[in-house]
């Protein structure tokens, strides 16, 4: 099976697995001054919760990670002392009245602005809590915490953006800062694949019930094809909840075991939750391929391609092992049509490749070589460091009596093969 068949929305799949995992992404009720990772996944992730993350922000009076000393008067540094005992058990409204009482009689130190900022965040409003903030967070002694808050207000407000630099700067200054996960969330949306999982992998271990972040990072595992390392996220979850019946399902057949993948992922195709049909039809679809049951590929994904050009590929391929080339050719031609010549045109290269690739064979097959061998070449430039493209470039040169130049494109795929790895690795 091709990585371009397997290709997946990481946008798409992080959402119908959070959403059927119980791991939403509401902010938790932690003790004020400090970041606590989301409320664990109710369903899927196992019951003893972890403790808060070890980040102390400047806001909690006494805090270790302040550098600062305290200001103010006696009255205020006890009024502030007070106002942190009431946060941490939970009065938050009743810590903002004391912590406005001291900033309207200019006594708020910084601690305690970093305090009442992050209340609001806590309460949600973020209007409020940026007005504190900001400030703070201009400053070049802005604290990691702070700037995680000030990051969740600006989420709450809808600006990423601003969300996402306030998060970078947070974890610049300390790497462990809870606005790791948020930024390698944020990541995983816009397509980062290696950035978000080399933030959201160790965040995940670290925090095991942290259900969205750590589907998310197994479901950027199987994208980044290492299966062993998204089996591993997954082992403390519930088996038979269905986002992790199908994330059990990729996992197997990143691992070529199709046969497997399609016993576990039959019953879920007849039962599962309402949004998660077409994700599994596909990921079945992609077993039954893989376990040499291209029909039963062929029914699955029969009506349900439209326009989306890696369910077509997928279909195209299951026509072709079927023997129908000039219906995978029909599946194909409306996007074989629209491929750039380069990956830079390209919205994912890996599909547009695949399309290529898939296209310029069964051109070749039907009769077309040098129609073929002209898609084979597009698809060397569209994803220039993919073995299996020159390999299908060069048995096509091979067939049409072009043996000089098909040896430099088999000589160009074997330098692509990975390394061989030793024995009981």
């Amino acid at each position: 099976m091709s990585r371009q068949s397997r290709f997946l929305s990481i946008l798409a799949v992080a959402s119908v697995l959070s959403g059927f995992a119980g791991a939403a992404s509401a902010q938790p009720t932690a003790p004020a001054g400090t970041s606590a990772p989301p409320t664990p996944s109710a369903s899927a992730a196992p019951p003893a919760p972890p403790a808060p993350p070890a980040i102390s922000a400047p806001a909690a009076a006494g805090a270790a990670a302040t550098q600062r000393p305290a200001a103010g008067t006696a009255a205020a540094g006890q009024s502030l002392e007070h106002a942190a005992g009431l946060a941490r058990a939970g009065k938050f409204k009743e810590a903002i009245a004391e912590l406005e009482a001291l900033r309207k009689a200019g006594k708020a130190d910084t601690r305690a602005l970093s305090l009442l900022g992050t209340l609001y965040v806590q309460i949600k409003k973020p209007n409020e809590a940026m007005a504190i903030l900001h400030p703070l967070i201009d400053s070049s002694q802005a604290e990691a915490a702070t700037l995680y808050n000030a990051g969740r207000a600006e989420l709450m407000l809808k600006r990423p953006t601003l969300a996402q630099d306030y998060f970078q700067r947070s974890v610049a200054l300390d790497v462990a800062s809870p606005a790791a996960r948020e930024l390698g969330l944020i990541f995983a949306h816009q397509g980062r694949v290696v950035e978000a999982y080399a933030l959201l992998r160790p965040w995940s271990l670290h925090y095991p019930t942290d259900g969205e972040a750590l589907l998310t990072a197994a479901t950027l595992a199987i994208e980044l094809e290492r299966p062993l390392e998204a089996e591993q996220m997954i082992a403390g979850m519930k088996l038979d909840d269905p986002a992790i019946v199908l994330l059990r399902g990729k996992i197997l057949i990143e691992k070529a075991d199709g046969r497997s993948a399609v016993a576990l992922l039959t019953p879920l195709a007849a039962s599962h939750p309402k949004g998660m049909e077409l994700e599994i039809k596909r990921t079945l679809a992609e077993a039954d391929l893989l376990a040499g049951q291209p029909k039963q590929a062929e029914a699955l994904l029969a009506g349900i391609t439209g326009g989306r050009p890696s369910l077509a590929l997928l279909l195209a391929q299951a026509q072709h092992r079927g023997g129908n080339p000039v219906a995978a050719l029909a599946t194909l031609k409306p996007f074989a049509d629209l491929l750039p010549n380069d990956p830079k045109g390209a919205p994912d290269p890996r599909v547009a490749g695949g399309v290529a690739v898939e296209y310029g064979r069964l051109l070749a097959e039907t009769g077309h070589p040098q129609d073929g061998i002209t898609f084979l070449e597009r698809a060397t430039r569209i994803e220039p460091d993919r073995q299996e493209v020159w390999q299908a470039l060069g048995q096509a040169l091979t067939a049409a009596g072009r043996k000089d130049e098909a040896l430099k494109a088999e000589a160009r795929a074997t330098a692509l093969a990975p390394p061989v790895k030793p024995a009981g690795q």
